[in-house]
């Protein structure tokens, strides 16, 4: 297993709003898009886990077969930085008290930097559940003359 590249590890870890998209994909079917309102990554096991409204996992859950397919885009909120990442379906878990934590961190995060949104991205942890991604590819998606690049590849094809 390879370690996501620090760029990014340094770009989760940033005290700015991250706002969070994400996607799922099955073989001749109809993308799955929706928000996703705070994250974690473990970089141990290349996993990154988005928190999303349970109602909208779901409408996730079909996805969660062998060949479904995820990517998230994690983008900063106050300079546009931005990353997609994108790999295989790998769990939905009820959220711990550490992802509560964490979700609260990104909603303060918000709330310093763009109040008039943090009414908006405001969720209870009890509404959410984490939705894992076992990263594949990790491409700059910040505008600019490497956008749409990769920037790491794992292991976990």
């Amino acid at each position: 297993m390879r370690k996501p590249p620090q760029e990014l590890i340094d770009f989760t870890q940033r005290h700015v709003p991250i706002f969070i998209h994400l996607a799922a994909a099955m073989p001749n079917e109809v993308p799955f898009l929706c928000r996703g309102y705070g994250f974690e990554l473990d970089a141990g096991t290349e996993r990154l886990w988005v928190y999303i409204l349970k109602n909208q996992g779901l409408r996730l859950k079909e996805y969660g077969r062998p060949l479904g397919i995820l990517s998230a885009l994690l983008t900063s909120g106050v300079d546009n930085e931005s990353y997609q990442l994108k790999g295989r379906f790998a769990d939905v878990r009820s959220l711990s008290k550490e992802d509560a934590s964490l979700l609260a961190e990104r909603h303060r995060w918000v709330a310093l930097h763009t109040p008039a949104l943090a009414p908006i991205v405001r969720v209870n942890a009890s509404d959410c559940l984490a939705v894992g991604l076992r990263v594949q590819t990790v491409y700059v998606q910040t505008p600019g003359p490497n956008a749409g690049f990769p920037l790491w590849e794992g292991g976990d094809r």
